[in-house]
């Protein structure tokens, strides 16, 4: 049986989920109590969130950037329209 990937589990975490467990970690590294060891694999672990984070940014980003193209490419063909009406007139 294997094991799954630490970045499947990511995956299916919400955004806020994300980021708030990476707060958590960051404070527990900043207040210095953690054992090396520990600290290095709160440090992995980080990582591994912070990357999962910011692909969900990136694809948010990308989303958000193609509805704004259909929408001036709509505004666009409405400008057009209305400019090609008015020019009959």
């Amino acid at each position: 049986m294997t094991d799954p990937k630490p970045g499947d589990d990511l995956k299916g975490r919400p955004f806020e989920e994300l980021v708030g467990e990476l707060q958590k970690i960051v404070q527990a590294l900043e207040a210095g109590n953690l054992p090396l060891e520990e600290s290095i694999a709160r440090y992995r672990e980080a990582l591994q969130l912070h990357g999962a984070a910011e692909s969900r940014l990136r694809d948010a980003e990308l989303a958000i950037s193609q509805l704004g193209r259909g929408q001036v490419e709509e505004s666009g063909e409405a400008a057009d329209e209305a400019s090609s009406t008015d020019s009959e007139a």
